[in-house]
């Protein structure tokens, strides 16, 4: 999996973070996060899949303390330039961590939050996942919370899509429990779809949902980033629909990705 991921490492901010609906989609999640936990005090926070560190440099920016760790090495080398040329030495660290093994790393100290963005937590199957709610209230402080952002297993845009060009392997290649290949730079890569009933029920032991909210519900999935790049007008159509859909739960199964909030039980 880390070959894979070192494959698109060099061209990921180019090919999703810098995009149209890259940048809407990650505006969606930074809003909610600055509303409901990051305006209250500076926190400490574990960022799983934390990619190119597009989220890591936002929130040290903002004076949050960041442990940023991916499984790829490249990833994380372009975190450790982006942190050099930002000055924030002080506050982001990176590890290199895969999360499917995550009791085996030692962890210096407690975190008041664990964020995972858009997808890394797609890499794991459902064996996997239900072993991580325990090994991360370990690493959570009391009171402490995760916020996961998620593909979503029945994405409607993607369904129509694909119908629409008669490909029907693709219109539904989310459903599969037993999860979908993607080509990466020529590496397969295995990947498994959820939905937030899923993700609530496996962390209901350890947690309480706080929050279930859509990301990119009316805003496509962003390899249609080429279609919309000169339908600005669609493009801006979207987005207030996303914005008007944005509180609404039910969206969240639907969309391309859904952003779940869980607290650790009182």
């Amino acid at each position: 999996m880390n070959q894979a991921f070192d494959a698109i490492a060099e061209g990921y901010d180019l090919s999703f973070t810098f995009t149209q609906i890259g940048k809407f989609q990650r505006e969606i999640v930074r809003k909610y996060l600055q509303s409901s936990l990051l305006g209250k005090k500076k926190l400490n926070i574990l960022e799983l899949n934390s990619g190119t560190g597009a989220d890591a440099i936002w929130l040290a920016r903002d004076g949050h303390k960041v442990m940023a760790t991916d499984i790829s090495e490249k990833m994380l080398e372009i975190v450790n330039q982006k942190i050099e040329s930002e000055k924030l030495n002080s506050q982001i660290q990176t590890m290199n961590v895969d999360i499917t093994q995550i009791n085996d790393y030692h962890f210096n100290e407690k975190y008041d939050l664990i964020f995972s963005n858009f997808g890394g937590m797609n890499c794991i199957q459902k064996e996997e996942m239900r072993k991580l709610p325990e090994a991360m209230t370990k690493l959570l402080k009391e009171k402490g919370r995760i916020v996961l952002v998620i593909m979503s297993k029945y994405c409607i845009w993607e369904t129509i899509y694909f119908l629409l060009k008669f490909n029907l392997k693709n219109a539904f290649r989310r459903y599969s429990d037993d999860g979908a290949k993607a080509k990466l730079n020529g590496f397969d890569l295995k990947t498994y779809y959820y939905t937030p009933k899923q993700i609530k029920n496996m962390f209901s032991k350890f947690f309480d949902v706080a929050a279930i909210k859509p990301v990119g519900f009316t805003i496509s999935p962003s390899y249609l980033e080429k279609f919309f790049a000169k339908k600005r007008r669609t493009l801006n159509f979207l987005e207030r629909g996303e914005r008007f859909f944005a509180d609404t739960t039910l969206a969240a199964k639907f969309s391309d990705h859904f952003l779940i909030d869980l607290q650790v039980k009182k």
